[in-house]
């Protein structure tokens, strides 16, 4: 009954109120089960998903299909074409703040998720992901289902018209059906602060906080109580409770620093001034460092000398902060010296990379394919070799690199593996022209 309830809600989304997806991600796998979720089993026939692989192209899709009149819903890599993807949701939700943004990721960094659920995301997407799993995701997303959900929808709603007598009206049936509820009883501390009636709203805002102890709200309304009631080290408890929490907020860092200044620690207050002032240079960086990069993806294709310049000036912002959110720049730089014939400074570029991610078998593949093109297929079979020894199914990717391992392979006269490795091209793309014929002369037909 709930999974009809669930799907009932997202084909409304679509055909009733204009839904559209927006999918940020190169994730063929993911987008396979998105297609099927949404086109087979909803049986939605609208188009109502697009594909983005540019990030650059996001708030622009963003602000094409808003025009349209369509409700949208952003489903985003946590880090898209190897680059952290924090500045990009928190520019949409600044510009857009009805935009439903969901994460997609694999294994992450918890601080790094909670860190983008302040910033604005609504929900977050473990893959792989089954269809059924996808569609309640996408509901509870979209809107509160089951009866509690809704009950909160309206209490919020008469809490921000200001109706407080009529909210703590409905907190009560919220917290009939789920005794405990830390939204509901946040709604109500609310509702009590805006009655006058500060020491029940603390009540509210202490069992809120006590009901769900890795909920950030609560203890956001219980700092902000006292910094309301001037009671500094009352507030920099909860400060600290929720830095524990969400270690990588700059700003709360700051606040914190500024209740240890009037309390007189000043000790403390400089520690956790310059650990801020680390974490936004970090942050100042990886943003210049993005803008950087974006403007040599302009030249990219047009102009590679001068992609080469500004893809070196983004690595060179980073200086001794370079991390594996940077190996997108240093493959898109040795691409552009590959264009230009340079391929003996790329591979110097993906070295240095290799510094950053010592296994990462894309770049052993990378620096395989520049000397390739250096005709040097001996070395070239050796990083693809070193690319299998740290994954063996990296090949399997997609059918052109099957197929460049198998092409690499036959310049190198190494047939039979050129042969398997064309094979796999097939499996993956059973139409891929340039692999049946080297099959074909690999087996001499």
């Amino acid at each position: 009954m709930r999974i009809k309830q669930y799907e009932s809600t997202v084909v409304d989304f679509v055909r009733k109120e204009s839904g559209h997806f927006l999918v940020a991600t190169t994730d063929n796998t993911f987008m396979a089960v998105l297609r099927n979720t949404i086109y087979k089993q909803l049986a939605v026939s609208e188009e109502c998903i697009t594909p983005i692989s540019d990030e650059n192209h996001i708030l622009r899709s963003i602000k094409e299909i808003s025009a349209r009149r369509k409700k949208v819903v952003l489903f985003v890599e946590r880090v898209f074409n190897n680059r952290e993807t924090f500045f990009l949701v928190r520019q949409v939700k600044n510009a857009y703040s009805n935009i439903k943004v969901i994460i997609l990721t694999g294994e992450a960094d918890r601080q790094r998720l909670v860190l983008l659920h302040e910033i604005g995301a609504d929900n977050f997407i473990a893959k792989p992901i089954s269809i059924n799993v996808l569609i309640e995701k996408i509901a509870f997303t979209i809107k509160p289902q089951g009866k509690i959900g809704k009950l909160i929808d309206k209490a919020r709603q008469l809490l921000a018209a200001g109706n407080y007598d009529d909210t703590l009206k409905v907190c009560q049936l919220i917290l009939e059906e789920k005794p405990n509820s830390a939204a509901g009883l946040l709604i109500m501390g609310d509702a009590f602060k805006g009655l006058g009636y500060k020491d029940k709203a603390m009540e509210c805002f202490l069992e809120a906080s006590n009901a769900a102890q890795l909920f950030l709200e609560p203890l956001k309304k219980l700092a902000e109580f006292f910094r309301e009631e001037g009671q500094l080290e009352e507030q920099l408890k909860y400060l600290e409770k929720l830095d524990k929490l969400s270690p990588l907020n700059v700003d709360r860092k700051v606040e914190m620093g500024s209740v240890h200044v009037e309390l007189g620690n000043m000790e403390e207050a400089e520690q956790l001034f310059d650990t801020a002032l680390e974490q936004a240079k970090r942050e100042a960086l990886n943003y210049l460092e993005d803008i950087t990069s974006r403007v040599a993806d302009t030249y990219n294709q047009k102009d590679p000398a001068r992609a080469v310049k500004y893809y070196r000036k983004a690595l060179e912002l980073k200086g001794d902060m370079l991390d594996s959110s940077d190996l997108g720049t240093f493959n898109s730089l040795g691409i552009a010296l590959r264009r230009q014939g340079r391929w003996m400074e790329a591979v110097d570029e993906y070295k240095k990379a290799q510094r950053i991610a010592p296994d990462d078998e894309n770049l052993h593949y990378n620096i395989a394919m520049a000397y390739a093109e250096g005709k040097d297929f001996l070395r070239a079979i050796k990083h693809l070799e070193e690319a299998l020894a740290l994954n063996p199914k990296c090949f399997r990717q997609d059918p052109v690199m099957s197929y460049n391992f198998a092409l690499i392979h036959s310049r190198g006269r190494r047939n039979q593996e050129a042969a398997r490795f064309a094979r796999a091209s097939l499996e993956l793309n059973p139409n891929f022209e340039k692999a049946q014929k080297l099959l074909a002369s690999l087996e001499g037909k």
